[in-house]
């Protein structure tokens, strides 16, 4: 009588093909996990002679269609280093965590007046108050919020331990590189851009650095982070601030010769022979700072804005300006007047609300 082979119970045959089925569902379900998320945001700087401006806009999305918060500046537009080395009027302007305050009225700005006034305060350094603006994700510009400004007042501290202990704009630039690279293998996902002043004795025109998500950077004039919107702005920016404004605040972007009709020359560019530095050194290809008035600067920054947010929908609301200026007064240091006080004033402006 030939043998009976022996079956398997069902479920255990089954068993095999359920934990393949398995495996491959969790294997799916990590593929797609995403640690970061793109809340939107649009940052610009403009560093000038005597001055330096940065703005950006305050909606907060989901990367698509949903709005989150249409006043957010929390970790988007924030001093890095204390509160209290500006001064006791830091208030007016700024939040307890070192973010930019918004400003309740909105501000009006036309071709032949000047912005109107906002809240401002009269600092003891302008050199000392430098601006961070980063976008991205809003979970990761916090915390690189919360890392930069506890570095910057201890080291702010640690060296120019008195009364108004500050830390200049360069190192800031410094250390927000060195914190950015140092998280390369897992980064954070912001996009920055630095606005601040250097000292007297370093020239005292504005400082503006524009940063990826490792942190290299460059000095530039004209910057802008974000995305979407920053492949739309920044041409804008270029060519505004690349030409001559009238008095009507009309961009002269042609000149005449002859019977032709030229587009002009990018005015910051500098020629080839005069970047060379030394016998081995080369300067940047442009100026790092833009000839025109902050209010000029003001003016055409906005103009930037609101054509960028007739076009994307993640930039809207309003635009924050904060204006940086170096005023004339000297303060002593030892008995030695070495640096400038300045004024820092934060200004909104109603953009498009879709």
């Amino acid at each position: 009588m030939p043998a009976v082979a022996a079956r398997r119970p069902a479920s255990l045959m089954l068993a095999p093909k359920s934990l393949v089925f398995v495996s491959l569902l969790i294997r799916s379900a990590l593929g797609r996990f995403e640690p970061y998320a793109l809340n939107g945001g649009l940052v610009a700087a403009i560093a000038g002679r005597d001055y330096v401006v940065v703005a950006s806009d305050t909606r907060l999305t989901d990367g698509g269609y949903q709005i989150h918060s249409r006043r957010y500046l929390t970790g988007r537009l924030w001093l890095a280093g204390s509160i209290g080395s500006l001064g006791d009027g830091a208030g007016a302007v700024l939040e307890a965590d070192g973010s930019v305050r918004v400003p309740m009225l909105p501000a009006s700005l036309t071709v032949t007046a000047q912005p109107s006034a906002g809240p401002k305060c009269r600092i003891p350094f302008a050199s000392g108050a430098t601006f961070v603006a980063s976008c991205g994700c809003a979970a990761d510009c916090e915390a690189l919020k919360r890392i930069i400004r506890d570095d910057a007042t201890s080291h702010a501290h640690w060296v120019n331990a008195g009364s108004h202990p500050t830390i200049s704009a360069g190192s800031v630039a410094t250390m927000l590189m060195q914190t950015l690279y140092s998280r390369r293998p897992f980064p954070y996902y912001a996009f920055c851009v630095l606005a601040g002043m250097d000292d007297i004795d370093a020239g005292g025109t504005g400082r503006v650095h524009v940063y990826d998500a490792i942190g290299s950077h460059e000095r530039v004039a004209v910057a802008c982070a974000g995305a979407p919107g920053r492949e739309m702005l920044q041409p804008i920016l270029d060519r505004l601030f690349a030409t001559t404004v009238d008095s009507t605040g009309r961009a002269e972007l042609y000149h005449r010769e002859g019977n032709k009709s030229l587009l002009r020359r990018d005015g910051r560019a500098v020629p080839a022979h005069s970047q060379r530095v030394g016998a081995l050194g080369l300067g940047p290809p442009v100026e790092t700072h833009v000839d025109c008035s902050a209010d000029e600067a003001v003016r055409l920054v906005v103009q930037a804005y609101r054509s960028v947010s007739e076009r994307e929908i993640n930039v809207g609301d309003d635009v924050v300006v904060c204006i940086l200026r170096r005023n004339g007064g000297f303060r002593e240091e030892n008995g030695k007047e070495l640096r400038k006080d300045g004024t820092l004033e934060v200004l909104r402006f109603p953009l498009k609300k879709h």
